[in-house]
């Protein structure tokens, strides 16, 4: 049976989804900062994550963090490490995409309090991967953002610093 202990990564992943009228009542009770208008958080959003030029503000793309690696490379080292645990992402998405990362951490946590007999296994896999993924950017991502032009995703995203920093 699953323990009712909160999954820390799926709870990053939810407040870091494109949002909805969940998200943007979720978000309005725990964080400062929160548009006004369901209209003005997306807003926000697409603002920071998803356009501008050259790129968006704070991409969430590990490969956008990493100018000495190559992005095919980034790609494929994240794709061979959701395949190793037998899983396999939408078509649609990034592999390196903060999401997925989130979503592959959030499978891991899930299978730990589901009493998974390999948990020795997971918990070192969940920390290699925060390793070699998350810790290399997301301390970037986050500090591209101030309280001022960022908001509310500038607490979420230094919440999720303090995490990955924290050790995962």
């Amino acid at each position: 049976m699953v323990q009712d202990a909160v999954n820390r990564w799926a709870v990053f992943r939810f407040a870091l989804s494109y949002p909805g009228e969940p998200h943007w009542r979720a978000l309005t009770d725990s964080y400062e900062g929160v548009p006004a208008t369901l209209e003005e958080l997306r807003s926000l959003y697409i603002g920071l994550f998803e356009a501008g030029m050259p790129r968006p503000k704070c991409p969430l793309l590990e490969s956008s963090y990493l100018p000495n690696r190559q992005p095919g490379e980034i790609l494929l080292e994240n794709k061979l490490f959701y395949q190793h645990f037998g899983l396999e992402i939408d078509s649609g998405a990034a592999p390196d995409h903060l999401l997925t990362q989130l979503d592959f951490l959030a499978w891991i946590e899930h299978a730990i309090a589901a009493g998974n007999p390999d948990r020795e296994s997971l918990e070192r896999a969940r920390g290699d991967f925060v390793a070699r993924h998350l810790a290399h950017w997301v301390s970037a991502a986050a500090g591209s953002l101030t309280p001022e032009n960022g908001r509310c995703y500038a607490a979420i995203l230094d919440a999720l610093r303090e995490e990955v920093v924290g050790g995962g």
